[in-house]
């Protein structure tokens, strides 16, 4: 459905000096000589959201998402739009000749309830620009043609900066930043505060998709297929606010050759995974986990999406139960790894006075030392890498929980969705209860690990250390997070209280497999 109030607005006229080249046109362009015209503005119903075109620049104003609710007193929906500036607006460059769209007049057609079509003249040629609603989708689909005398550009500015819809609007600009994918390379993410006052990070093309992202909501230039792709892309930095970078600037090149047609899509929308992930193109990976760690963390976050996703729709539960479930879940298919390594511990117990004699013997010869050693291990079926193969299991819940710690940052499925007393999983616990839940259950089971184990004061002194410094680190982390790693602690309690209860066993008593 479109609706179309029309209000007037003052155009002004800045001149452009002919010398002036592509670096210098970022910020400054020339408009075509209008002086006061009416500007048009359409609204789309697009059944999820409800999108707002302007007839001035042919801009996408702004996107309001009907199903996301807002976190600012007094605003019901998430409303996706720049700070002061519309999702996307353009510019046309040919040479040293510019022409800023951004406040040109066009002419609209409206040709259905959900395609719009924008014409102008400008010293470059007739421009027509056409716009597509794609129902339900929080996608556009642009079309058009530059009828001119010689080749341009079209650039496209995307917003550099996306104005919050969160409570938290410090920790929301925090994660505003730019993700780019070209076609030879995977997806980077470029964040603002890594962009210097007036630096500018060009990457050239062919470049599949551009977003301009903050925690939970991004807009993007998606090419519309492989032969039509972006040319390249310019972002640059803009002035501190003291220490936090809340603005920057993205251009994307798209060629516009003379009467040859030209084609993209723009995405406004949330960071849906699975939506993100059926437009193709490895648009999922718009949020780049694990940093520098991203080739290791980056496979594991999209398994646990997967898995998640997946237990949300086919179990019927709300993400707090899918996660206490997972945290079960996660144990059980350890458990026989555990299971071993724990069992590998023992033996490397039953066998240590044994190691400890032979090295005191030997100490002056160290090949019979070696020899002696080797023979102590093949003895009881072990080898000098026993050690760490049996830590190596109990490592392998680590990546899950370096993976869920970032998928936590970004993943909209969490936003305000609450469990038992917990208002938000992806945001801390208010009343701190789940972190110290958390600490208190990992000191348990490092308490029921030290029983019946040779006295070992180190280790006694870790079993303190180790649950404090953990609930220090995830006081102020997702409240799912520590729902998480808490069920896991409490479901690997039955398992470490077996192994203890064996390892007090004399040894003739153990099974065969773990006799000295």
């Amino acid at each position: 459905m479109i609706s179309s109030p029309d209000t007037a607005i003052a155009v002004t006229v800045p001149a452009v000096a002919p010398s002036d080249t592509l670096p210098s046109l970022i910020n400054k362009a020339s408009v075509a000589d209008r002086s006061v015209m009416p500007a048009e503005t359409t609204a789309v119903d697009a059944g999820n959201a409800r999108l707002l075109f302007s007839s001035i620049g042919a801009r996408l104003l702004s996107v309001e998402l009907r199903e996301y609710k807002s976190f600012r007193v007094g605003k019901p929906n998430v409303i996706i739009r720049g700070a002061n500036e519309p999702i996307v607006k353009y510019r046309l460059v040919s040479g040293t000749d510019t022409t800023d769209l951004d406040r040109v007049p066009f002419t609209r057609e409206v040709s259905s309830q959900s395609a719009i079509t924008y014409r102008t003249s400008t010293s470059l040629g007739d421009l027509v620009l056409s716009y597509e609603v794609v129902p339900d989708s929080y996608l556009v689909r642009v079309s058009g043609t530059l009828n001119g005398p010689r080749p341009a550009e079209l650039l496209i500015a995307l917003p550099g900066g996306i104005h919050s819809e969160e409570a938290d609007t410090i920790d929301d600009r925090s994660h505003l930043a730019f993700a780019v994918k070209s076609r030879r390379d995977d997806a980077r993410r470029i964040r603002f505060h890594d962009l210097d006052p007036g630096e500018s990070d060009t990457i050239a093309g062919p470049i599949v998709w551009v977003a301009s992202k903050n925690k939970y909501f991004l807009t993007a230039l998606l090419a519309k297929n492989a032969v039509d792709p972006f040319s390249r892309v310019i972002a640059t930095g803009s002035p501190r606010v003291g220490k936090a970078a809340p603005k920057a600037t993205i251009l994307v090149s798209h060629p516009a050759l003379p009467g040859q047609p030209f084609a993209f899509e723009i995405y406004a929308g949330p960071q849906e995974w699975r939506r993100l992930h059926d437009l193709g193109s490895d648009f999922e990976n718009v949020n780049p986990y694990g940093g520098f760690m991203q080739a290791l963390i980056q496979p594991f976050a999209t398994i646990v999406m997967r898995v998640l996703l997946w237990m949300r729709t086919n179990l019927k539960l709300s993400y707090g139960w899918v996660l206490v479930l997972f945290g079960i879940a996660v144990r059980i298919v350890l458990w026989p790894l555990n299971q071993s390594a724990m069992r590998t511990s023992l033996r490397m117990q039953r066998i240590q006075p044994q190691l400890t004699a032979v090295q005191a013997k030997y100490r002056n010869n160290a090949e019979k030392q070696r020899e002696e050693i080797m023979r102590v291990y093949r003895e009881h079926g072990m080898t000098p890498f026993s050690p760490l193969m049996g830590c190596l299991p109990m490592l392998l819940p680590m990546p899950v929980l370096f993976a869920l710690f970032f998928v936590f940052q970004n993943t909209i499925e969490f936003r305000g969705v609450p469990f038992l007393w917990l208002p938000d999983i992806s945001q801390a616990d208010p009343l701190y209860i789940i972190p110290i839940v958390m600490g208190l259950s990992m000191y348990v089971l490092s308490w029921i690990g030290m029983r019946n184990a040779p006295p070992n004061p180190q280790a006694k002194m870790m079993g303190y250390v180790l649950p404090v410094m953990m609930t220090v680190l995830f006081w102020r982390f997702a409240s799912g997070l520590n729902l998480y790693y808490t069920v896991q602690n409490i479901a690997a309690l039955p398992q470490q209280w077996l192994i203890a209860r064996e390892r007090g066993k004399p040894t003739e008593s153990l099974p065969v497999s773990i006799r000295a």
